[in-house]
């Protein structure tokens, strides 16, 4: 059954029940706007978006006579894969929703397909000004003032630790916490940490241990070549200049690709977060929204288990840059195309799901940074803290002040959105991370074949072995961005 018609018998029960509770047995009753919301969300996200939906239809909603209907896609991948099939009208593809998450490119994609309606007609200047500028930026593809994507939930990543471990580590070392403000100083970590655990278990060379990894790598190039200088995907009315650097490449390199064919850095399962589960990582870089899936315990291979404390930190930046960079990402909300009644019903959700009333309490619950200045403050979240009497972990509480103090100190960044944009990120995304891992594979090899680790690495930590990557990396990204 089409997700329409399941619709349609919702509504259509709606209807008769307003009718029916009609006083002095008026039974004229205003048939309701219906909007459909696809998203992502999913676990306490999913949750807390669900109260908030329900909450709007039994007040705002019903006031003003629309009802929303929310629907998780998935992932953000197949939720996007679905939008697209459906706006081209693909055979067992399901009607086009009123609105979904989306990132930039792929609202792009939609808006160039003439699909996106133009938000800023239902936005007052003053409305507009309560929202970060960056955030309503984001949204926009043209000069002409155009808005095509709602920030309803942003996010930015962090440093997060098993600190349990740390403080062990760091007591026996006297390495310190000033060391996590830098990658430079993340990588000398990381070898300190992988060297003394190798120390543990002297009769075992070479068995040192993982201290960090990352998700969305390309935020690391992207942002990375941005904070040393070069804006790696330049962009102006939709048109890109690509703007590889090999200098600015080579430091990204030397302070990941080479920390991680050493064995300091490491990925293991989908995410981050499930290596530190595992106890494989004692540091992640993740997305604020990640601080709900830290774990409270570790449990090791052989499956016992132990409970560790969490620690959070700002995003580290590069050693000697003056502006402290840290992406903006998280998905907004696009609304399809239709007409002035539908579209204004759905705007009217949004702008009351991004209140800070309501915005705050999602962020509280999600790890999301609210969308307005006036939700980004310390007081306003600890008001909804307050009211809401519900508990909330230290690890999302940190990272809430966090984020909320980086929007103030940070330059947050995100590329403009341009075409074929979602394939040349995924090269960003890949491309060196694609070559550690063979690189690393090759190393494990001639490390079982009798080689230490040092000999084997040598072989591979060459200015041509970088040189022929950084060919490659920015061959395909001239190809992508050229077809």
């Amino acid at each position: 059954m089409k997700i329409r018609k399941i619709t349609a018998v919702l509504l259509a029960g709606l209807v008769m029940a307003l009718g029916l509770s009609s006083c002095g047995g008026n039974s004229k009753s205003e048939t309701p706007t219906s909007v459909i919301v696809w998203h992502y969300y999913n676990g306490a996200q999913q949750q807390i978006f669900d109260e908030l939906v329900q909450e709007f239809n039994e007040t705002v909603g019903a006031e003003q006579h629309i009802v929303v209907d929310s629907q998780n896609q998935g992932t953000i991948s197949e939720l996007t894969d679905k939008v697209l099939k459906a706006i081209h009208g693909e055979i067992g593809a399901d009607e086009v929703p009123d609105v979904f998450a989306a990132y930039a490119d792929t609202a792009y994609e939609i808006d160039q397909l003439d699909m996106a309606a133009d938000l800023s007609a239902y936005l007052s200047q003053e409305e507009m000004d309560q929202y970060v500028a960056s955030y309503l930026e984001e949204g926009r593809f043209s000069d002409d003032g155009d808005l095509k994507i709602f920030p309803v939930a942003k996010s930015t990543e962090l440093l997060m630790l098993n600190n349990t471990a740390w403080q062990e580590f760091s007591s026996a070392t006297g390495i310190d916490a000033s060391s996590l403000s830098t990658w430079e100083g993340i990588a000398k970590a990381a070898e300190e940490y992988y060297n003394w655990t190798d120390a543990q278990t002297p009769d075992v060379p070479d068995d040192g241990k993982v201290f960090f990894g990352r998700d969305a790598f390309a935020n690391y190039i992207i942002i990375g070549s941005k904070q040393l200088g070069t804006e790696l995907f330049q962009v102006s009315g939709g048109k890109v200049n690509l703007q590889v650097n090999a200098e600015v490449m080579r430091k990204l390199w030397d302070n990941f690709y080479v920390p991680y064919i050493n064995g300091y850095y490491g990925a293991y399962g989908r995410f981050r977060s499930d290596d530190m589960k595992t106890g494989d990582l004692v540091a992640m870089v993740c997305a604020s929204s990640g601080a709900t899936y830290f774990p409270a315990e570790v449990t090791s291979e052989d499956g016992t288990s132990y409970p560790i404390e969490g620690s959070v930190y700002p995003l580290p930046n590069f050693e000697g840059t003056d502006n402290a960079m840290a992406v903006q990402q998280g998905a907004g909300m696009v609304v399809t195309k239709s007409n002035e009644i539908k579209e204004k019903a759905a705007v009217t959700f949004l702008k009351w799901f991004t209140a800070p009333e309501q915005n705050v309490r999602f962020a509280m619950s999600s790890g999301y940074l609210p969308v307005t200045y006036e939700g980004n403050s310390q007081s306003a979240i600890d008001q909804a803290i307050k009211e809401s009497g519900q508990p909330v972990s230290d690890i999302v509480r940190s990272s809430l002040d966090i984020g909320v103090t980086m929007t103030q100190d940070y330059t947050f960044y995100t590329s403009k959105a341009f075409k074929n944009g979602f394939d040349a990120r995924n090269i960003v995304e890949y491309s060196m991370m694609d070559q550690a891992n063979a690189d690393l594979e090759q190393i494990q090899n001639l490390m079982s074949q009798g080689s230490s680790r040092a000999d084997a690495v040598a072989r591979y930590n060459t200015d041509e072995n970088f040189e022929n990557w950084l060919n490659s990396f920015e061959t395909a990204l001239n190809q992508a961005i050229d077809k």
